[in-house]
């Protein structure tokens, strides 16, 4: 059954890097996937990230990303990788889980490395300040939901976080049946 699976956590934390792994260690880790980077959708409207966060925008990325995994499993791909900062927020999610739930199963797994872990990572990265990635640590972490299967990778390579996500999903870790419950 085809499986979109969600990969959210904060800047640094390694989800691009594992979408940009090569499709031959995708296939021998997990079968055809494909990868979707919402940060690239959101580009096409906000190349230089000159706007403030909006849901009318985030709502419009996320209903690509539909689209883009209906496309991917009529093509015969078993898996679609749709990983972001903006996918962590169940009100956002809820707007699409039906959709993906008709195309079949759907996850959530969270990267959760330590906050020595992204600035180890992205320390030559000139466009990475350590503030914003510190606040952005902790204010996710204070989002985790307990829908979400986390994912400790401080110490893992993109290769081994790509394997420890297959296996949490192949668990049936972080799967989503329905809507999220929602903050009150």
């Amino acid at each position: 059954m085809p499986r979109t699976v969600f990969l959210s956590g904060p800047a640094g934390s390694g989800k691009t890097t594992v979408l940009r792994l090569s499709y031959a260690e995708k296939v021998a880790t997990w079968g055809r996937t494909a990868a979707v980077d919402t940060d690239q959708l959101f580009l096409m409207v906000d190349p230089q990230w000159d706007l403030p966060y909006d849901d009318a925008r985030t709502a419009l990325v996320l209903r690509q990303c539909v689209q883009l995994a209906e496309s991917f499993f009529a093509a015969d791909y078993e898996n679609v990788l749709i990983a972001g900062n903006s996918i962590h927020d169940a009100i956002d999610l809820n707007a699409v889980i039906p959709d993906l739930l008709r195309l079949g199963q759907v996850f959530h797994c969270s990267l959760t490395p330590t906050t020595e872990a992204v600035l180890r990572r992205t320390a030559n990265d000139p466009d990475r300040s350590p503030a914003h990635l510190l606040d952005d640590h902790r204010n996710l972490r204070t989002k985790r939901s307990p829908w979400s299967a986390p994912v400790d990778n401080s110490v893992l390579t993109p290769l081994e976080t790509l394997q420890e996500v297959a296996h949490l999903v192949a668990s049936g870790e972080g799967q989503i049946h329905g809507l999220l419950p929602t903050p009150r």
